[in-house]
């Protein structure tokens, strides 16, 4: 699969920007321009000219927006009208950005956090774009990096982008509060980690419904109502009780 793609720019370098430049620069995709607020690494620096106003890029070069979602529109505003454009969020429909020609997502469905290494070659892409040319080019130029690039369309994009919240935000903040609560009581977090490992283990081979364990799972209403009763928190009781409801429907459908 031939990359018609050598030269790029990216706006912003926060968790997916720094990730994206990474990547890009180790398979020798030149990173000419990036655009950040405020002034980027000297390992940055050492390979890419550093601007903070998109107005002056360079003219006719593909510009890949890493910001958050309220700023995409904005932005796009700014760069020149002979730029190639691609943003990576999940949830921005295309057909609500401005009306360019050359304007398509880069959409990298993982979490990214700065200095955390990540196998983007793992990474699953998804590349939409309002000509099949220009979509063409940018999955190209997602297959230098990852081997796991598809098209989706805008909606399809923002049901994926849902079913991640669930997966990794909801479930990382459930970590939060089963730390915080061990916290509470003077005990170690650190013992629950083989556990989330086996969980995400299984995960990568069975389907969730067939693995599901827990109080919920063998309609144990004493024990949910006792550990309902040791949660203090009244939005973690809710969320207790939510939760186990949920289970409780899969698999009773009562």
């Amino acid at each position: 699969m031939k990359n018609s793609i050598q030269k790029l720019s990216i706006v912003g370098l926060g968790n997916v920007g720094s990730h994206l430049f990474d990547a890009f620069a180790q398979e020798n995709i030149e990173i000419t321009h990036v655009v950040t607020r405020s002034e980027p690494s000297q390992r940055v620096r050492a390979k890419s000219e550093w601007i903070q106003d998109p107005k002056d890029l360079p003219s006719g070069q593909l510009v890949i927006i890493c910001v958050p979602d309220d700023l995409i529109a904005s932005i796009i505003a700014e760069i020149p009208v002979d730029c190639p454009i691609a943003y990576t969020s999940g949830s921005v429909s295309l057909s609500n950005l401005p009306k360019r020609d050359e304007l398509g997502v880069f959409y990298p469905l993982q979490t990214f956090t700065k200095d955390s290494p990540i196998n983007i070659f793992e990474v699953p892409f998804f590349i939409e774009a309002r000509s099949t040319d220009f979509a063409s080019k940018l999955f190209d130029l997602a297959w230098v990096i990852s081997r796991n690039v598809n098209y989706a369309s805008s909606a399809d994009r923002k049901k994926m982008h849902l079913a991640a919240v669930f997966i990794n935000n909801f479930t990382n903040h459930l970590a939060h509060i089963s730390k915080q609560y061990l916290d509470g009581e003077d005990l170690d977090f650190n013992h629950l980690k083989p556990l989330l490992k086996e969980t995400a283990r299984k995960l990568e081979s069975q389907d969730p419904i067939s693995i599901q364990t827990g109080p919920a799972r063998r309609n144990d209403q004493e024990i949910i109502q006792e550990q309902i009763d040791a949660l203090e928190n009244p939005i973690q009781k809710e969320l207790y009780r939510l939760f186990s409801k949920s289970i409780h429907q899969t698999y009773f459908n009562d």
